[in-house]
């Protein structure tokens, strides 16, 4: 089942099983997020769903890649971001509430609503440092005068140890 335009499951008819369900998330998808740290970017997200029947486990396997600047050499580079994330939703008859990985929905439920999960999954799949091993690239995005600084070698004057370093140094601990 292929589901590009919106990021919900129909859970009416679905029986125990297993369904897998594709998305694609693009530039429009993060616009409708206020301050997102995402841009622009194009992800494939694999959700497998298997439905049981007191609750829902979802895998998610996330593949893409993210505009940004490198913290490396600072030149700007498609990161290539993947994740894999799991989200469990339990069958209530209370409250509705949509934590962290763990929601609860009613029986009566028509569809899961998924695409707050998938944006922050992308967000939590992407690396902190972001750099990469750009020479695989063609052409190669990386600023080489400023990784040609970073490889200068900067000579460091002796200078004279601190006598409190000294002492310490001098220090048998046995």
């Amino acid at each position: 089942m292929r589901a590009n335009d919106h990021f919900s499951i129909p859970l009416k008819g679905l029986t125990d099983g297993t369904y897998r369900f594709e998305f694609e998330a693009a530039e429009n998808f993060f616009k409708k997020y206020e301050n997102s740290p995402v841009g622009k970017g194009k992800f494939d997200v694999e959700a497998e769903l298997q439905k049981k029947s007191d609750h829902l486990e979802l895998n998610f396997s996330i593949t893409g890649k993210i505009a940004t600047n490198c913290d490396r050499c600072t030149a700007d580079i498609m990161l290539p971001v993947e994740g894999e994330h799991q989200l469990i939703v339990k069958y209530t008859m209370d409250e509705v509430t949509q934590e962290e990985e763990v929601w609860t929905i009613t029986y009566d439920t028509n569809e899961l609503v998924l695409d707050r999960a998938i944006h922050e999954f992308i967000i939590l799949s992407m690396p902190i440092v972001k750099t990469f091993d750009c020479d695989l690239e063609m052409p190669r995005p990386c600023n080489d005068a400023v990784m040609d600084k970073l490889d200068e070698e900067v000579e460091i004057e002796d200078e004279p140890m601190n006598p409190f370093a000294e002492a310490l140094k001098n220090i048998e601990l046995n």
